[in-house]
């Protein structure tokens, strides 16, 4: 039996172990449980062809849609940028050189080995995570483009590889990790169609140690969300498009909590470069850097989620796609700063 990964604050240990003996353990009086170590992937929709990359960006910052319909810019012009936030990205890595992020990153790790050539092992060889983290937390620096909060900190958990593939316990390992790290907010672009007992209890320890996930809701177009959005301590976002309707690929259901601009996301990837991608991994950035916005201000996770929901704007959608709404950052931290003027008012 060979041991792949001790969780630090979970009693749970990942090995490799024969199929022939495998009952042997899950009889053994001093295991709790036994269960396989599934493989997941990202699984992205294909991009309308019609929501490419122009040909040329503007020389300066090239404001994307997404970015002004959550109201991220008007939320930067009351001074609400995400400064002191910590922000886990559970993702493929970030470009560590990146000309529009590398100001904002901080430590990090690897679950899984990356294969580019650089000196951070948690580097970005697929190009999803550093995607991600534009919209999070680009830096505001006239040029390229600009995050939701571009003052916070981007710590890179690498639990995919270049293949975008991983498995439950990398994807647990990375919750676990982020929480005993002592971050605000952690985001999680990544699905599966079911969870494990390992997700569940990295989830469950993430919520009592204060760290808020935010994650996506999946790709598949279908009545149903992904682990791990569908967990009740997560916030799981949908996805729309342009004109506000549903984007064709995003899931639906009651775990739904928010929805985010998902199509036609213009953000950072490896190399200096910027690319298109599309999906409710591409929303689900916007969300956590709206959360990264109110947690600069010291709230409880709960407090975050409850701003988040009642300042959510009703699109018109049903419950099931939108949740409570399109998330709104400027409204959010506008009803945060009535709130708290209003204590101090006392």
């Amino acid at each position: 039996m060979e041991v792949h990964h001790e969780f630090e604050a979970l009693d749970i240990t990942t090995v490799e172990v024969a199929k022939s003996n495998l009952d042997a353990l899950d009889d053994h009086e001093d295991i709790r449980f036994v269960e396989a170590n599934a493989a997941q992937s990202i699984d992205l929709p294909d991009i309308d062809p019609d929501h490419q990359l122009p040909e040329e960006l503007e020389v300066e910052q090239w404001n994307r849609w997404g970015i002004e319909r959550v109201g991220a810019l008007a939320a930067h012009e009351l001074g609400e940028t995400g400064c002191g936030v910590h922000v886990g990205v559970i993702d493929t890595g970030i470009d560590p050189t990146h000309e529009d992020l590398h100001a904002n990153i901080g430590e990090g790790v690897a679950f899984v080995e990356t294969t580019v050539e650089s000196s951070e092992e948690w580097a970005d060889d697929f190009g999803h995570g550093t995607h991600v983290s534009g919209t999070i937390a680009a830096l505001d620096n006239d040029i390229g483009v600009v995050g939701v909060s571009p003052s916070a900190t981007l710590h890179p958990v690498k639990v995919l590889d270049n293949q975008g593939t991983g498995t439950d316990a990398d994807i647990a390992a990375g919750i676990e990790y982020a929480a005993r790290q002592g971050y605000d907010v952690a985001n999680i672009s990544v699905t599966e169609q079911e969870t494990s007992q390992t997700q569940t209890e990295a989830v469950r320890f993430a919520h009592k140690e204060g760290l808020l996930l935010v994650a996506a809701t999946g790709n598949e177009g279908l009545p149903k969300v992904d682990y791990p959005a569908a967990h009740k301590e997560v916030i799981g976002v949908g996805a729309i498009a342009q004109d506000d309707s549903l984007a064709s690929f995003s899931n639906t259901g009651s775990e739904v909590n928010l929805a985010a601009p998902g199509t036609a996301v213009l953000s950072t990837i490896p190399g200096s470069q910027y690319g298109v991608m599309e999906g409710t991994s591409m929303a689900t950035p916007h969300v956590t850097g709206s959360a990264a916005l109110l947690a600069a201000h010291g709230l409880a996770i709960d407090e975050i989620r409850e701003l988040l929901t009642t300042s959510a704007e009703d699109v018109s959608l049903a419950p099931d796609q939108q949740g409570s709404g399109l998330v709104n950052a400027s409204t959010a931290t506008e009803e945060l700063e009535r709130l708290e003027g209003k204590a101090l008012a006392k």
